[in-house]
């Protein structure tokens, strides 16, 4: 194995990115490289200097605003075999890297997805998601079945192989992604059934905000990239989810509020 980079994409989160790096430097097996992508919309909001420390670098985001610009821009410029993503505003449990390298060490494998803690602003926790025990194109159409964009570790040429994150989507970008990797040809993928990575359902400005703009936007861009691959029900099913998650439709034009509207973070993995 030769070695793991890490990607943090961040954007005005100085506090939850400082932990983020935290939650690296106290990993049991350390990686080959961090990356911190500032994806700050002006100078002035930018990330300073002096709050990344080596071994970690910092940079700007030279591509498209967006999370997945981000990741796409910290990626290139990656040297390890394996690409970790890692939000600012998560974090990894200690054995994180450690579990995932020797899983990598016993298969060949292209790609695996941990599972999930859940982390309250009051500090309450509970179980999240499980990654997916196989990645089934049918499941990424209507929902996000436990892989978002702090769980995932991807071998670097499948990663180029994919064309990265899709940049087009402002959300819905892990959802995406994970689509695609279930239609790469020949992927070795496998779970790593262990709650490594803790998800934080903070209630702090996000871009999967309902009827938010980005949300509009990621909803819509989804539909137009997936959906003539949804048969009629399939369809109806993804109308109704976003309606009831999002307030908005297929378009990303507004809808009437649900009694059973759910506001939460995780529900379609959708980050920001």
């Amino acid at each position: 194995m030769h070695g793991i980079s890490v990607v943090i994409p961040t954007c005005g989160r100085p506090a939850p990115l400082q932990r983020a790096l935290a939650a690296v430097r106290a990993q049991t097996l350390a990686p080959l490289e961090i990356i911190v992508v500032d994806d700050a919309p002006s100078p002035e909001a930018a990330v300073p200097g002096d709050a990344v420390a080596a071994p970690a670098r910092l940079i700007a985001n030279p591509r498209a605003r967006r999370p997945s610009a981000a990741r796409n821009a910290g990626a290139a410029l990656a040297g390890g075999e394996w690409l970790a993503f890692l939000d600012d505003d998560d974090e990894w449990l200690p054995d994180y890297l450690a579990s995932a390298a020797a899983l990598f060490a016993a298969a060949p494998l292209d790609a695996l997805c941990t599972d999930l803690v859940y982390r309250y602003d009051d500090g309450s926790e509970r179980p999240g998601k499980r990654a997916p025990d196989e990645l089934v194109t049918d499941e990424f159409l209507l929902r996000n079945p436990g892989l978002i964009g702090s769980n995932v570790i991807v071998r670097r040429a499948t990663y180029a192989a994919l064309g990265g994150f899709d940049e087009s989507l402002r959300t819905s970008e892990d959802i995406d992604f994970g689509l695609r990797l279930s239609l790469h040809p020949g992927l070795r993928y496998a779970p790593l059934h262990q709650p490594l990575v803790r998800h934080y359902q903070h209630q702090q400005d996000r871009l999967c905000t309902r009827r938010g703009d980005a949300m509009r936007d990621g909803v819509r861009r989804f539909y137009a990239l997936h959906g003539a691959r949804m048969n009629a029900a399939q369809r109806d099913s993804y109308r109704v989810a976003v309606r009831q998650l999002w307030g908005v439709d297929e378009f990303g034009r507004d809808v009437e509020d649900s009694e059973n509207a759910v506001h939460t973070k995780d529900t379609m993995g959708n980050e920001g």
